[in-house]
This record gives structure tokens, C-alpha cells and sequence, in this order.
């Protein structure tokens, strides 16, 4: 409270690398709660001074989590990211709490107005740092963004700006802050690897001033909410005719003509300062993402699932499937996994136990069905989590009959997975290490004890220590 104390505090946080800095924030927000002398005024705006203080570090944290995002110290970024932002919320709360019983801070009051938007923008900024461990956003978050909404509604402030960066002008309303976290969650990011979770968190605040909330349905893909249930928005799939006054739609179908500009845009390499430290393929792929799932027709499955139950092993590691394929490995995974349902190209599997080398969208699987000895080769498309550790997984079969080829292109030679039969004059699917097949050179493949000449064509899919090449048989 004092300012020359407080100065110094911010000078250490902005001077301190992310992980001392974050901390040190989470700490000064947890003591609000064992200091009740803090005049409601003067809490709030701690609490704002520090939530801004707060963003350039959690940045670096984020460029740091996805620079190596599925190594050890990735984990820790990760929960500082979320740590904070669940004691900035419980800290929010609180003035929340305050405004809610001090009648001495009129309603017109800037202050209020404020903290309602800063309470909805802490809920959106936390969405990412959950999706990032494939979680949904907490209920107690929900309602709190959704009773800062109401609240701003009923005191008429919903559209007024607000300067949220002192000495920038940095304006927003509780609206446009409500309608981003609105987009998130309506953006399926549990099918999403967490660099294009990233890409897409940041695709929503270019187009949040393009989106909106409606009390009346209109026509085309939409997402309705209930501001009287405090429940996540979910998609419309009928309009009921008596629709109550407290529902309001989201129709993202109107952003993805913006989508398919910003496409040709990154297609033709302007990817703009908001993408700073994002790869075009993520943001590319992010944005492919976007327009199917807010497109005017809802993605629908191409296959019906059937309940299917059993216990099966899932490999990973592009070297380890292909030795557990040509029964060559030693050892084989634990079944700890369990079968869920099937489709006709894929399958779901749950487990008690979060495995994050399974747990991460794109990953390349080598599943270990039944008890006929038979493996399939799948790629992870959905994943949850829940808060007691366990998983749901959704997986797309990519072969069910794969089988190990050694390649060899006349200067070198490698270990590769067809997930094809080989047939001349056709196309056949090649897994191999990123870069394998880097020359356009025929490549020839030796395949149970006969060679076969190929030739290489497109990168159909990349992943994490894997790719998968389109081949011509010669």
C-alpha cells in the first residue's frame, strides 16, 4: 500500500526471470485473504496493478512452456501459469465479495466497472493455461465470469471502455472480454496441440471485435448459453419456441469469412505482431480449425460409434511401435488402458491416469488390441482430462494393418511403418522420422523379403517425431 514499497515490488517482478516473478505475484495475492485492514478501494486496485504486472511474465512462461512443451521443465511453466491465475481469480472474488456489500462505491463508479471486466478477462486468460492440460475451464470460473456479465448489464456498463493498461491506451468492455472467453470455450480445444491452442487463443483476440452475443437465434452454426444456469455455452442444435430472456446465442459462422482472408494472408507471409513467436503451421492450422468448428454447417462424425469394452497397450515413440510391429521389442506396454467405443476409422480409450506422452494431440499410437497379437496405428485427435488425473482419448486409426520397412534412397538407408499394401501404381502411406525423406529421389523399401521402388511425394501429416509421406509405387 505503500508506494515506494510497491514500486519496488513491481521493479523486482518486471526485472526477475518468469518463474521467480510469477511466484513472487502469487504470493501477494494469496495475503490478501489474511489481511481484512485493505480498504475495498485500495484492494482492488493492488489486485488490478498486479494482474497487469502480472501479463508480460506469463507470456514468457507461455513462449517457454511451447518451446518444449513435452519436456520436464514444461510442467512447471504450465502449472505457473495456472497457480496464478487460480489465485488471481480467488483474489477477484474477493473484491467482488467487497463490491457486492460496500454501498459507499457508487454503481457508475469506474472502479466497478473495471473490476467486473478484470474478473471476465481473468477467466478468458485462465481458459488457455486449462486447455494446455486438456481441462475444462472450473464451474466456480464460469459463474464468476457470467455474474461479473449480469452484473455489468444490470448497471448498463456491458459496452463501456475501459483503460486496462495505465499509460497505454488500451481500451476493452465486459462485453468484448465475455465474448472472447465465450470463443474459447466454443472452439473445441481439446482436439488441438497446445501450440495451435496458443495460435487460437490469440486468432480470438483479432477477431473478438467481429463476434458477438445475441438474445434472438439466427440462422446457421450457433452456441447458446443460459446467464440464469451460470452453465459453459453449448452448441444449438434446435431453437426451442419459447426461449427465455436470460438465453444469448453466438453465431462465430459470421468471423470465418475473416478466417479465410487471414489465411491467404498467412499463405502469402504476412503473419502480422500478434502472431509474434508462433510458426505459420500452427497459426494455419488453427485457423483450418476454426472454420470447420464455426462454420454454418456443425462437423459432424463421419461414422456412428458403438459401445465397445476391453482392455488394451498403447506404444509411442516412433521407434518403439515399429519394434513392438515386427516383434522385435522385448517387453510390451502394461494394458492400462481401456476401449470406450469404436468406429469404423477410430476409436476412444480411457485410462485412471493422465500419460502425457499419450495425452497430447497429434501424437503418433501404436495400439495393442485384444488378444490377437495385432497392432494398429493411430493418431491422437481429442483429449480430456479430469481433475482426479484420468484421461479420454479419441483416436483416428491410421492403419489397421502396418507393417516395419527398412528404406533405403542409395546414399543412406532408415527404418520406416507402411500403413498400406503395396501395390503398383498406387499411392501407399510412409511413417518415418521428420526430414527421412528429404530428397526426391526414388526411394526403395525392402518389405518382406522383397524390394519395392518408390517414389516420394506430399507430407500428408507431421507430428511430434514423426511424419507421414505420400509415395507413388513404381
Amino acid at each position: 500500500m505503500q508506494q515506494e514499497t510497491l514500486s519496488r515490488i513491481l521493479n523486482d517482478v518486471a526485472t526477475s526471470a518468469a518463474p521467480t516473478a510469477i511466484v513472487e505475484l502469487i504470493r501477494w495475492l494469496d495475503s490478501f485473504h489474511f489481511e481484512g485492514e485493505v480498504p475495498l478501494n485500495q484492494l482492488a486496485r493492488l489486485v488490478a496493478i498486479l494482474d497487469e504486472a502480472a501479463q508480460p511474465q506469463l507470456r514468457q512462461a507461455s513462449g517457454l512452456y511451447l518451446s518444449n512443451v513435452f519436456g520436464s521443465r514444461s510442467v512447471r511453466y504450465k502449472a505457473l501459469g495456472r497457480d496464478f491465475y487460480a489465485s488471481l481469480g480467488r483474489a477477484y472474488d474477493l473484491v467482488l465479495n467487497g463490491l457486492a456489500t460496500d454501498f459507499t462505491i457508487d454503481d457508475a463508479d469506474p472502479l466497478r466497472v473495471e473490476v467486473l471486466l478484470r474478473a471476465v478477462r481473468a477467466a478468458a486468460g485462465e481458459m488457455k493455461w486449462v486447455a494446455f492440460d486438456y481441462q475444462e475451464l472450473a464451474p466456480e470460473v464460469w459463474q464468476r465470469a457470467i455474474v461479473a456479465y449480469r452484473a455489468a448489464g444490470q448497471y448498463g456498463a456491458l459496452n463501456t471502455p475501459i483503460n486496462v493498461r495505465e499509460g497505454r491506451e488500451t481500451r476493452s468492455t465486459v462485453s468484448r472480454e465475455f465474448i472472447r472467453l465465450v470463443a474459447m470455450q466454443c472452439a473445441s480445444l481439446d482436439q488441438l496441440s497446445p501450440d495451435r491452442i496458443e495460435a487460437t487463443d490469440k486468432l480470438v483476440r483479432y477477431l473478438q471485435h467481429s463476434l458477438a452475443l445475441t438474445s434472438e437465434p439466427r440462422g446457421g452454426g450457433q452456441f447458446f448459453l443460459d446467464l440464469e444456469s451460470l452453465s459453459a455455452p453449448q452448441r444449438c442444435l434446435a431453437v426451442p419456441e419459447d426461449v427465455p430472456s436470460t438465453i444469448r446465442y453466438f453465431r462465430p459462422a459470421d468471423a470465418v469469412v475473416m478466417l479465410g482472408e487471414l489465411r491467404q494472408t498467412v499463405a502469402d507471409g504476412g503473419l502480422g505482431p500478434l502472431f509474434a513467436g508462433i510458426g505459420v503451421p500452427s497459426v494455419s492450422g488453427a485457423i483450418r480449425h476454426l472454420s470447420r468448428q464455426w462454420g454454418p454447417v456443425p462437423p459432424m462424425r463421419q461414422y456412428r460409434r458403438h459401445p465397445v469394452r476391453g482392455a488394451l497397450a498403447l506404444a509411442t515413440g516412433l521407434g518403439f511401435i515399429r519394434s513392438q510391429i515386427s516383434g522385435e521389442a522385448q517387453m510390451r506396454p502394461a494394458a492400462a488402458w481401456a476401449l470406450r467405443d469404436a468406429s469404423r476409422n477410430g476409436f476412444g480409450v480411457i485410462s485412471g491416469a493422465f500419460d502425457p506422452d499419450v495425452c497430447r494431440v497429434g501424437a503418433l499410437v501404436g495400439a495393442h488390441v485384444g488378444e490377437t497379437g495385432r497392432w494398429v496405428l493411430a493418431l491422437v485427435r481429442r483429449v480430456r482430462s479430469d481433475i482426479e488425473g484420468g484421461a479420454a482419448v479419441g483416436m483416428q486409426t491410421i492403419s489397421s494393418e502396418p507393417y516395419p520397412a527398412l528404406l533405403d534412397d542409395g546414399a543412406r538407408s532408415w527404418s520406416g511403418i507402411l500403413c498400406d499394401p503395396v501395390v503398383r501404381g498406387r499411392a501407399v502411406r510412409i511413417v518415418c522420422e521428420p526430414g527421412a525423406m528429404r530428397s526426391p529421389r526414388p526411394v526403395f523399401a525392402k518389405v518382406a523379403g522383397r524390394t519395392v521402388k518408390l517414389q516420394p511425394g506430399t507430407v500428408l501429416v507431421s507430428g511430434p517425431g514423426y511424419q507421414i509421406v505420400s509415395c507413388n509405387v513404381a
